[in-house]
């Protein structure tokens, strides 16, 4: 019997141990047959739902990159100052990243070791698209006063999505989330763009 109840959907679980090959083994690594024995269904079920290997990992990493732009975009739309929607959404992002911990890295592997037969992922969102929400919010924050107006809007979005880019890579790396430093991270920077007036 799997790990997965009946109800929760083949095609769930068919993306769930996906994810799990693709992280550890990468998607030349990473076959159909495996695939299919790690769920305890036919190649036909899985076939069922996704055409080709390279239809599942598109599906896959979609799938998650969706869900994590998902929460940046709530972060930029939120409530609240440029510093509170920053913590909340650090929160936010570090709570998705201990729940699943296979996805992140997945989503590790892809940005830092990507492969050359793998699928193209041009319509996955990306580390561009966060930095492009994020400079949205630092507009907003330069805009409503928050933040200094004499900064370049790309260069304050770059140096935050960066140190917490550098930060989440480690500690996905290492399974270890230092909460507290992260949130001092974005008080440090925010501190030396703020608007001091």
């Amino acid at each position: 019997m799997s790990a997965f109840d009946e109800d929760s959907g083949l095609k769930e679980q068919i993306r769930h141990h996906a994810t799990r090959l693709f992280a550890q083994r990468g998607f030349a690594g990473t076959s159909m047959r495996e695939l299919v024995e790690a769920c305890e269904c036919t190649k036909a079920a899985c076939y069922y739902y996704f055409s080709s290997k390279e239809a599942l990992y598109r599906d896959v990493v979609r799938f998650h990159a969706e869900r994590i732009k998902g929460l940046v975009v709530e972060t930029v739309k939120s409530a609240g100052s440029v510093r509170e929607r920053l913590h909340a959404g650090l929160d936010q992002m570090i709570d998705y990243s201990v729940a699943d911990p296979v996805a992140m890295q997945l989503m590790q592997r892809i940005d830092l070791t990507p492969e050359d037969n793998a699928p193209l992922l041009e319509d996955t969102p990306s580390r561009v698209t966060h930095l492009c929400l994020i400079t949205e919010l630092v507009t907003e924050g330069t805009a409503n006063g928050e933040l200094r107006s004499d900064i370049d809007l790309a260069e304050g979005a770059l140096v935050l999505t960066g140190a917490m880019q550098f930060q989440f890579d480690a500690a996905i790396a290492s399974g270890e989330w230092n909460r507290k430093r992260m949130h001092r991270t974005i008080d440090l920077i925010l501190d030396g763009i703020s608007n001091h007036d």
